[in-house]
Formats: C-alpha cells, structure tokens, sequence
C-alpha cells in the first residue's frame, strides 16, 4: 500500500479547507455557476485531487527485494535472472607483466676545485657531470618498484708541485645505479641495489678521487599478527683511489626475533671482512649471538646470552693477529610478591644470581693462549626502612689456561649502609651517607689469600639557582673518605677525594636551548705508595634561533683523566693501573646557518666546525658508509643559491686529513630537470 508523502498530506488538508462548505455533485448533474478562482486558488483545488489520487491504494508489488551476493532480478519480470554458463573455467586476470608510467629525471653540474697540500702540492680540477634517473613500476606500485640511473663524468687536473713544472691529464667515468623493490609496503619487503659512483659528482673529496661500487641486498618478514621479526642485509662495497689501491669490504647481517607468552627470544650474526691492497692488510671479525629473557611474573626475571667472536688481523709483512672469545651467561633476579611469608611492605628483599663460562684465546702466528674461566654469584640486597640497607654476596670461580694452572677462588663481602633524609641548609641540601664493608676471598693459588674491612663516609650539598623564566643553576660538592685495611698490605689505605660540578639549563619557547656541565674530581690515597688520580669533565650543548632565517648550534665533549701511581683504591677494592700523564679525549661540532645571507632570498650561509680525537678504523669495523679519508678536523664556510631547479654552490674548506692539513676552495652550478 502507498504512503502519502507528509507534503502532499499536508497541501491536501489546506486545500480541503479551501474547498469545505462545497458540495460535490454525482456524475451527468449539473452545477450552479460560481464565480471563477483565483490563479492560485485554482491551483490548491488542482492539487487536492491529484494528492487524493496519489494517496490511493496501488495494485500489488511484484518487484523483487534486492540482497547483497544475490543475483540482480531482471527488469522487465522483475524475477531473478540466471547467471550465464560460461564457455570455459573461470580464470582471474593474475599479474599483468607491464611497466608503468615512467617518471624521469636528471641534473647537469659544472665543478671547479683548488686543491692545496702541506707540501706545496696543489691542484686544480674541472669536472662536468650528468645523471639521467628514471623510475617505474610493474602491474602495481605496491608489486615492484625500478629505478634506474645512468651518469657520466669527465674532468681535467692539473696538478704541480712547489718550484716544478705541472702536468694535466684528463680522464672520463661511467656512473650508474639500479634499484628493485618487491613488495616494499609488504610484511616481507625484498630490495636489490647496485651503484658505481665517482667522489668527483658529488665534489667533497680532500684527498685522491675514488670511485665506489656497492652492491646491497635486504630482506625482511614478520607475519601478519605478533612481535616476531626476520631482518638480512648483505653489503659489499669496494673503493678504488686513483693510485690503484682498492680497499673493499663485505659485511652481513643477520637478526631474528621471537616473542612468546613470557618469553622472548633473539638470534643474530654479523660478519665482516676488509681488505687493503695499499698496505696488504686484512680485517675479518664475525660474531654470533643468541638471548633469551623469560618473565614468568612481574616478580621473576631470567636473562640468558651465548655469544662467540672471532677477530683475525692479517698482513703481508707481519705474523697473523687474532683472538676468539666465546661466553655463556646467565642472570636471575628475584623479588617475593605480596603473598610470599619473606614479603614486607616496608622492607624490600631482592635476590640475584648468575653464572657465567668464558673462553678466549689470543693468537699470534701459529702459537695462541687459551684461557678457561667459570663464575657464578649470589646476592642478596636488604632494605630496612628508608635509611638502612643490608647486602651480601657470594662468589665462586675457576680459571684454567695453557701457559698456568689452574686456579680455583672463592669470596664472599657483606655490606652495611645508611643513607638519612636530605637535611636543609638554608639553599642548600644535605645529603650524607656511610657504609661498611667485610670481604673474604680465598684461591688455590698460593699467597692469594685476602681478608679485607673497609669504612666509607660520603656527604654532598647541592642547590639549585632559578635565573629566570626556564633557566637554572645547579652546583654540587661533594667528599668521600675512605679507610680499607687488608691483608696483604703492611699499612692501612686511606683516600679522600673531592668532586665539584656545575649545571646550567635554559630553555626559552623553543628558540634557545642551552646545557653546560662542569665537573672535577680529585682523589688522594696513601698507603704504601702515595698515588692521585684526577678528572675533568666538559659538556656543553647549545641551539640558538638569532633571527627569523638566522641559528647556530654547539656541541662539545671534552674530558681528560690522569694517574701517577699503581695503588689499591679503598672505595672500590681495585687495584688502579697507573698511566703516563693526561689522557685527553675531545669531540664537537659548532654550526651557524643563515637562510638569508645579506637579505638576499634564497641565498643560505652555512659555518661548519668539527673536531674529533677519536679516529677509529670504521671501516675496518665493518662500517659499510664509512669514509676511506679519517678527518680529524675541518672547517667549512659554503654559499648556497637556487633559482628553481638551478643551483649554485660556493665553499671553502681547511681540514686535517690522516694528520695532514688539506685546503680546498670549491665551486658548482647544478641544473636539475
């Protein structure tokens, strides 16, 4: 039955209004004239019919109710139509072996560089390079990416020496690069790359131009629910300087995880080989490793770790170096829940333990040593209210190796410590402390025996200076003395040391954020031997925004250490190996970046200061991106300008390369299309 729209209801009752008091006559008897409606009045009286028609019961329905997966009914008998019987097996359209719209692009670069040595050597260097890169896919983004890239450089060096005659030679390269990616959004992404570069095309060389051939594999799963992971990466990368040499390097990874219930499990292997045609060195270090942790309740803790390393060192001139170290570990901690008898609320109990198997060999030619070693502990923390903690432990071990005998050793140290309140000082906080200490260790070795007693007294005062709105000062003085008598030492070991430390922090709206850190100790022993070893600690961290296009940033390490004498330290028990002099060791960089250099758009200035004392052998680590050039220490000013896809570059360069000071001014213009 048919509904009246609420509209058409709603006209049809004012028009029944309109029309109340008139009487309508039966068919073939004819009416009294009126006088004609007005227009709209006509129109009501139209509509009120028209409503009423609408509003009649229709003939019955016959269409068919339409389901989601049912067949569509047919339109003229409104019943289901039949599929149709197809002529062969149903088949899907599977992948189509088609590539996509290929994306292109490319750049064109003019390179001028001065090149200066220590010696009077220097250079001068013209390269033009071009690359063309295109990029597509097959069937479907989400299948499988290409990327493809095809470059060639030519350059012209012209190098002399001080007070001779110079030379000029010219010289051209391929550069290319491919890159395939399956499935990269997927949980089991593939990718395939290989590239042949030229330190030329990119223009930050300080020393010989090398060029580099990589070739990269990665692979990695995890299934479609839970934390369990499946990671490869192969690297093989091999540099090739202009005087011949090459230094290649393999390196390969591997790393697989698995989380359980209450467990968790991860497997993984490095392996990495470098090799020096220059100097006929060879590098090979692996590694496997393998840990499990089991957490049966928030209560119970269990670390287990086997790890095996190998490290051979070879070289044409020299006997092969190397060493092995294989460990077996484990480590359990325990605290007893709430409804265990040895709970208390106010005193917390803690029980660890572990054991540990280490074998390492040292080798040297054809001959090695070999040293054995099994070790586990016990031990036991007690806290007695917010003031006294109790500890004790307990240790047994064995040592076996090829050149002595071996050696088996027990000890056993309780510990007894108290830590009051912080206690006000005006500004200041107080905070004191003092423990005492009993050690008993014995070995089958002979006058190995060792009984010792030691007494510690600390106590530190600190404040904290607000000077402004997110900025503060932190100072902090502290004093140590201790007092350890042993057994073996005819006289009684005394030391007192003393530490200071200062700490600024400010942070203002995001656009400055400064840390500086400050901090000296001193420490004196007496004993048979007077000894002092001293420390001194510099940290300093600064981002800065001076103007809208304007900031620099800072970040400095500085530490040094010092040690005169061989003595045995009371705070530690620990006998302290002397050394010769100041150990010093630095690192930082300090950065100033104008994106707006002398107001003019688009013109950036950039200031690079960088230091280092650590000069590790990364590639001799297996650091596939590390460089072949060790830079201790370089300074940089560069102008950068572009103007749509054209580019412009302006630098000069002093730094210290392998320990020889390098000058470098160097100039490029880059169109990208």
């Amino acid at each position: 039955m048919r509904r009246c729209a609420p509209q058409a209801t709603s006209r049809a009752r004012a028009d029944g209004r309109a029309l109340r008091g008139r009487r309508i006559g039966k068919p073939g008897v004819s009416r009294r004239p009126s006088r004609p409606s007005p227009p709209h009045t006509a129109g009501r009286a139209l509509a009120w019919p028209v409503a009423l028609v609408l509003c009649l019961p229709g003939p019955p329905s016959r269409a068919a109710a339409y389901l989601p997966g049912a067949a569509e009914p047919d339109p003229p008998t409104g019943e289901p139509s039949l599929p149709a019987i197809p002529a062969e097996p149903l088949r899907g359209t599977g992948i189509r072996w088609a590539l996509g719209p290929i994306r292109q692009s490319g750049s064109l670069a003019l390179d001028l560089r001065a090149l200066r040595l220590d010696n009077g050597t220097s250079s001068r260097q013209a390269v033009v390079a071009g690359d063309i890169d295109w990029a597509s896919y097959v069937w479907e983004p989400w299948f499988i990416q290409l990327r493809a890239g095809l470059g060639l450089v030519a350059g012209r060096d012209h190098a002399s020496s001080e007070g001779g005659a110079g030379n000029s030679q010219g010289s051209t390269g391929l550069t290319g690069r491919v890159a395939v990616a399956v499935f990269p959004a997927s949980r089991f992404p593939f990718e395939l790359r290989a590239e042949v570069s030229d330190s030329r095309s990119r223009g930050d060389t300080l020393g010989l131009d090398t060029r580099t051939e990589r070739l990269s594999l990665s692979q990695s799963w995890r299934p479609a629910r839970g934390n369990d992971s499946v990671q490869l990466q192969i690297d093989r990368s091999r540099l090739l300087p202009q005087d011949g040499s090459s230094d290649t390097l393999t390196a390969l990874q591997l790393v697989a995880t698995r989380q359980l219930r209450d467990q968790f499990i991860e497997l993984g292997g490095q392996f990495s080989r470098n090799d020096r045609s220059d100097t006929g060195q060879s590098t090979s270090h692996h590694a496997l490793n393998a840990r499990h942790s089991w957490t049966p309740s928030p209560e119970l803790r269990v670390e287990s770790m086997a790890t095996q390393s190998q490290l051979r060192l070879r070289s044409d001139n020299a006997a092969e170096l190397g060493s092995d170290v294989r460990q077996v570990a484990t480590f359990a901690s325990w605290r007893p829940d709430p409804r265990h008898p040895l709970y208390r609320a106010d005193s917390p109990l803690q029980v660890t333990a572990s054991a540990r198997w280490v074998e390492s060999e040292a080798r040297s030619g054809d001959s090695g040593n070999r040293l054995r070693a099994v070790n586990a502990t016990l031990g036991v923390v007690k806290e007695y209210g917010r003031h006294w903690r109790v500890a004790g432990a307990a240790a047994f071990g064995r040592t076996d190796g090829s050149t002595a005998d071996a050696t088996t050793s027990g000890s056993a140290n309780a510990n007894l410590s108290y830590t009051p309140d912080m206690i006000p000082l005006g500004a200041w906080q107080y905070i004191p402390s003092a423990s005492a200490s009993l050690a008993l260790s014995q070995s089958s070795a002979a006058d190995s025996d060792r009984r010792a007693a030691g007494l510690q007294f600390n106590h530190a005062v600190s404040r904290s200076v607000p000077l402004g709105e997110g900025s503060s000062l932190a100072f902090n003085l502290a004093q140590n003395i201790g007092l350890i008598r042993e057994s073996s030492q005819a006289e009684m070991s005394r030391a007192i040391a003393h530490s200071a430390s200062v700490f600024w922090q400010e942070y203002s709206g995001g656009a400055d954020q400064t840390y500086a850190g400050l901090s000296v100790s001193d420490s004196r022993t007496r004993a048979q031997e007077r000894g002092s070893f001293q420390l001194v600690n510099l940290q300093f961290t600064r981002r800065t925004q001076l103007a809208r296009f304007a900031s620099w940033s800072a970040n400095l390490t500085v530490q040094a250490t010092r040690s005169d004498t061989t003595s045995l330290d009371p705070f530690s028990g620990q006998v302290r190996s002397a050394a010769s002099g100041w150990q010093q060791y630095h690192s930082g960089s300090v950065s100033y970046e104008n994106q707006r250099a002398f107001g003019v758009p688009r013109l950036r200035f950039t200031l690079l200061l960088s230091a280092s004392s650590a000069q590790l052998e990364r590639r001799a680590a297996g650091d596939i991106d590390a460089p072949r050039e060790r830079i201790s220490e370089s300074l940089e000013a560069r102008l950068d300008y572009g103007i749509g896809r054209l580019e412009t570059r302006l630098s000069a360069r002093h730094a210290q390369v392998d320990g020889r000071p390098v000058t470098s001014v160097f100039a490029r213009v880059q169109r990208r299309f």
